[in-house]
């Protein structure tokens, strides 16, 4: 069976040959240009929590960024009201949702910023950018600014240039605005043991672009086996690769990553239930039993809420000879206190021990 795949490469590998420059005229090209992809032109979609009067989210991905039509119904708008209380739980935000994943490398914030709004006192003073990861919304990484909490802070700019710092692949964006540069807070009475205040100002954003490039195609050896015609090389041999590769189950390290992100998402979604199915019932670590496990997840599900949970740089290693694998990586946990509506974040690095029960890999272990 390796001599079918190393036929199929060769064959694969002549094809690109042909078609490719040599590798000196490829590194002398000048890189392409970059597309912004959150356009409505190219396809994408916008979508708000919530928009002040004529104001829609679709303003924000027409292309238009000039501020001088916000009288007219141009750019998205909307109000401040989770500053009332502090409740993280009413941020206003709009979303892009772009055709396929792209490759970003740069994202642009427009507010307003006219003569008769000016951005150091109309536009947008703190705000966030995310990125849908799959499981969850994560800050994009552009080092702008040391509070990991927040993309910008204290903005008084009509535009803001986001440099993602890292590679990041991703089909949706979305903007949270936490407060205006026209915001007030006026203190009016004590709900319990939370002050309630009247808020003025509104978020105003005139456009989000999203640059980059489209993101490349991944193939596996099957699929690109698979995407070769039989007369390529023979009916006989792909069909005996074909019936090969029907039968193919997954991987150690892919129902081990299938284990992670059910153990991420359960975190995500604060459910219980579905962290615990990731541990076996025998786990001990440093004294510490399934059963202490489950009581300390509880605990923080009960206290706090907006969960973020992100394992970083992953590695498998299995070891056929006990059946078990060891999992090394990072993992930032990112939630916010019930008590008192703060922020927090945690990270760190993680190694986990899998073992093989009843053919279902489970954590035994943890560091």
């Amino acid at each position: 069976m390796l001599r079918v795949y190393i036929v199929y490469l060769t064959l694969l590998l002549g094809i690109i040959s042909c078609k490719s420059q040599t590798l000196q005229e490829h590194l002398l090209e000048p890189p392409p240009p970059l597309i912004n992809f959150a356009l409505s032109r190219n396809g994408a979609t916008a979508d708000a929590s919530q928009s002040v009067p004529n104001h829609r989210a679709e303003e924000v991905i027409d292309g238009d960024t000039t501020s001088e039509t916000w009288d007219e119904g141009s750019g998205w708008g909307s109000n401040l009201e989770h500053l009332r209380t502090s409740d993280l739980n009413k941020r206003p935000y709009v979303v892009v949702t772009l055709t396929k994943p792209v490759d970003i490398r740069k994202i642009v914030m427009w507010t307003i910023d006219s003569e008769k709004y000016p951005a150091p006192q109309f536009g947008l003073k703190d705000y966030r950018i995310e990125y849908w990861h799959g499981t969850g919304w994560g800050l994009i990484p552009s080092g702008d600014t040391k509070d990991k909490q927040y993309t910008a802070r204290n903005n008084t700019k009509g535009k803001r240039v986001h440099e993602v710092q890292q590679r990041l692949i991703a089909k949706k964006i979305r903007l949270v605005p936490v407060s205006s540069n026209d915001t007030v807070r006026n203190y009016q009475h004590m709900a319990g043991k939370r002050p309630v205040y009247e808020v003025e100002g509104i978020a105003r954003v005139m456009e989000l672009e999203v640059w980059g490039y489209a993101a490349p195609e991944v193939y596996t050896l099957k699929q690109i086996v698979q995407g070769i015609s039989p007369e390529s090389v023979g009916h006989a041999v792909l069909t005996e690769t074909q019936t090969d590769n029907d039968q193919t189950e997954p991987t150690i390290k892919e129902t081990i990553q299938s284990v992670l992100n059910r153990y991420e998402l359960g975190y995500d979604m604060a459910d219980l239930a579905q962290v615990m199915s990731c541990f076996s019932e025998t786990y001990l670590s440093n004294g510490r039993t399934y059963q202490d496990v489950e009581i300390k997840a509880a605990h923080f599900f009960e206290a706090h809420h907006q969960i973020d949970m992100t394992l970083t740089d992953i590695n498998i290693h299995p070891n056929i000879v006990d059946d078990t694998a060891v999992v090394t990586g990072g993992y930032t946990l990112q939630y916010v206190t019930k008590a008192d509506g703060q922020v927090k974040q945690t990270s760190g690095k993680v190694t986990l021990v899998f073992a093989n029960e009843a053919e279902t890999w489970r954590i035994i272990r943890a560091e």
